[in-house]
């Protein structure tokens, strides 16, 4: 039988700077998350896709904390991988929605050909993902610290 050791803490364990488990897991909590509470009736009640715009910057945060506390590192390159798989996978729902013509206006109020929602949107999207996997991180070295207290 093997020799099973817990080396997680171990500079020599990792292979790479990426926690790839821990960037699926938060990818998933990003994607139910705006699933659930935007995409659950808000898009087609509200008429607009703003509230799904801030809700799935949310629930990316919380992804993205979730991956931080996994990978149990403060780095925020797990968060951004986060950040660039979400935006690919909104991106194309976008482009899918609007070739169905299933989508509503992204703003109301804002001319149809207003392209500043999907500039500043993507750019919200980094933010949270990399805010969120270094608070994540801060937290799980927090609740270590003072647990070895």
């Amino acid at each position: 039988m093997a020799n099973t050791v817990d080396n997680t803490d171990s500079p020599r364990a990792r292979n790479s700077d990426i926690a790839w488990t821990a960037v699926c897991a938060g990818y998933a909590i990003a994607l139910l998350g705006t699933l659930a509470v935007g995409g659950g009736g808000i898009l087609f009640a509200a008429k607009g896709m703003w509230w799904v715009a801030v809700w799935g910057t949310v629930s990316l945060f919380f992804g993205a904390m979730v991956t931080g506390f996994l990978a149990r590192t403060a780095e925020p390159l797990n968060g951004a991988f986060i950040a660039v798989f979400y935006f690919g996978t909104v991106a194309f729902a976008i482009f899918v929605g609007e070739f169905l013509a299933v989508l509503p206006d992204p703003l109301p109020g804002l001319p149809r050909g207003d392209s500043t929602f999907f500039f500043v949107w993507p750019l919200a999207q980094l933010a949270s993902g990399t805010l969120g996997a270094a608070v994540g991180g801060w937290l799980y070295a927090r609740r270590r610290g003072s647990a070895a207290e």
